[in-house]
């Protein structure tokens, strides 16, 4: 886990793996559409992150006749696919689709072979059920098979903790902080012991979390607008407490200033996914081995996990599908999480000792067993294509009432008539 998926993520070129006859090799970087099978080779689309070596030299071994080429994807790896798919050709035989495009691509089911019809119901049983619901349509079509997940937690520094006299295991951290209140009267705490040390960085990364956790979103399944309902309106009033409390940095994320803020030991906590380990790997590399890792307020949630799909004309798909269950077998999505921190969506994985060992930038703490717990607890939640769209004004409101002080009930209102405005233009029932 040596660079940030965050950075990975934002696109920009990677070595492509060539498999064959057991070997690796040469590495280039393949152009979209030129990914057409020749022969008896089996083309894989992914984003620059990619299957590691290890997972790429495992698939070799096991497919010594049938080479895997990956193509790495650069850019907009959903609007590449979106037009080759449009297109009709150079479609590869195997493609990722990330999790935050699913719900787009589950309007447009017929992209994809559903993958009922060359096994996937013999997969089901070994992959989280509220995962697997995320590629699964209306209908019962079956578009991917998960990746990986992205169980939250709450990331901290134990000595920072331990010279505020704070809580500091990780069961006596999050037994003190069961409720986002309780959370609240922790960061006061830490204030009072260490000025300009803040245990919140942001509002609407507060806001983000907590509405997830009603099990609702902004669309509900009808395609019905409730972005104006309470359960949107309490996880803002509680998304603003602690700026009220004094406790917010006011810091934007993935910036030079958290970098430094999370350095310095001024914000000594942080919740993130599990994946999020490696972007304070990146950012705060001198502070291995302070950190822990425990429960947050409420249940955790999921942020991120994609999955692997079959294009609909792909020429032989039960051999692509071949491929998929043994590139997402528990052994490789251990690899996985070795090489990249991608936490497995098998929760037959969990008990490997590859994920269950200590994690040294954690200060030795076993933190795959905080992460298995969480996975086991996020809640299932409809994810419609045009929540961000409908989001959008929230988070923009949240940050102008915390930068600019603007009045709160104003912004409310300000964000229902925005986003109620987008519904409409979308289509949503209003």
């Amino acid at each position: 886990m040596q660079v940030s998926r965050r950075t990975l993520m934002r696109g920009g070129a990677l070595s492509l793996g060539l498999l064959g006859a057991g070997a690796i090799g040469g590495c280039s970087t393949a152009a979209p559409g030129s990914g057409s099978s020749a022969g008896d080779e089996l083309v894989l689309w992914t984003w620059p992150e990619g299957f590691g070596q290890e997972v790429l030299k495992a698939v070799a071994a096991q497919f010594p006749d049938r080479p895997l080429r990956q193509d790495i994807i650069g850019g907009d790896f959903k609007q590449k696919l979106t037009t080759t798919f449009t297109a009709g050709s150079g479609l590869p035989d195997i493609t990722g689709v990330k999790g935050e495009d699913i719900a787009f691509f589950r309007q447009h089911a017929d992209y994809f072979v559903d993958l009922n019809t060359v096994g996937a119901q013999d997969l089901k049983g070994a992959f989280l059920d509220w995962k697997w619901a995320q590629a699964t349509t209306a209908d019962g079509r079956q578009l991917g098979i998960p990746i990986d997940i992205g169980p939250t937690a709450l990331f901290y520094r134990f000595d920072v903790f331990e010279e505020a006299g704070l809580p500091s295991t990780p069961e006596d951290v999050a037994a003190a902080i069961r409720t986002w209140e309780e959370y609240f009267e922790l960061g006061k705490e830490l204030l009072a012991a260490r000025p300009d040390t803040y245990l919140v960085r942001n509002c609407s990364g507060i806001f983000d979390m907590v509405w997830p956790q009603s099990g609702q979103g902004f669309i509900d399944e009808q395609g019905t607008y409730i972005g104006d309902g309470d359960h949107i309106r309490h996880a803002w009033d509680t998304a603003l407490k602690p700026l009220d409390a004094g406790i917010v940095a006011k810091v934007q994320s993935n910036t030079a200033d958290s970098a430094a803020a999370v350095n310095e030991g001024r914000m000594p906590a942080d919740l993130g996914a599990s994946w999020h380990l490696a972007d304070l790997m990146v950012d705060a590399p001198s502070t291995a081995g302070t950190w822990h890792v425990c429960q947050h307020p409420g249940d955790a949630i999921n942020i991120g996990g994609s999955f692997l799909s079959i294009p609909a004309g792909a020429k032989d798909p039960k051999t692509s599908m071949e491929f998929i269950s043994f590139i997402l077998n528990p052994e490789n999505q251990a690899l996985e999480y070795v090489d990249k921190g991608n936490f497995p969506s098998a929760p037959e994985a969990f008990e490997d000792p590859r994920i269950t060992g200590e994690v040294e930038f954690l200060g030795g703490q076993k933190a795959a067993e905080i992460f298995g717990a969480a996975a086991e607890t996020v809640p299932v939640l409809y994810e419609d294509p045009n929540q961000s769209a409908v989001q959008a004004p929230f988070i923009a409101e949240i940050d102008l009432v915390e930068s600019s002080g603007k009045d709160r009930d104003e912004a409310w209102r300000d964000a229902v008539e925005q986003s109620t405005r987008i519904a409409e233009q979308v289509g949503l029932t209003v």
